[in-house]
C-alpha cells in the first residue's frame, strides 16, 4: 500500500528512482535465490501472497481516479506477477 501514495504525494524524482532501484533490487535477489524458494514451502507461500497482491491492486486500480494511484497500482500488480512467476519456478 505504501507504493500508491508514495507516487501520488509530491515527492521528489530522486525518491522514486531510490525506491523503484530497491524494488529492482529485492526482484533480482528472489532470482539469484529462486533454488531456496523452489525447493520449500517458501515457493507455496509466495505464490499465494503473489496472487492476493495482484487480485488486490487490480481490484483497487478499478475504483481509483487519480491517474498516479492507478499507475501505481497497476506497477504493483505487475510485480506481483513477476513474484508469482518466480514463485512457480519459471525463469
Amino acid at each position: 500500500s505504501w507504493l500508491p501514495a508514495a507516487m501520488a504525494a509530491p515527492t521528489p524524482v530522486s525518491a522514486l528512482v531510490h525506491s523503484s532501484t530497491l524494488v529492482s533490487a529485492g526482484v533480482y535477489l528472489l532470482i539469484r535465490f529462486n533454488i531456496i524458494l523452489s525447493t520449500s514451502w517458501l515457493g507455496q507461500l509466495m505464490l499465494l501472497l503473489s496472487g492476493l497482491t495482484m487480485f488486490m491492486a487490480g481490484l483497487g486500480a478499478n475504483f481509483e481516479f487519480d491517474l498516479k494511484k492507478i499507475i501505481a497500482l497497476s506497477t504493483l500488480s505487475q510485480l506481483g506477477l513477476m513474484m508469482s512467476i518466480l514463485s512457480m519456478g519459471f525463469l
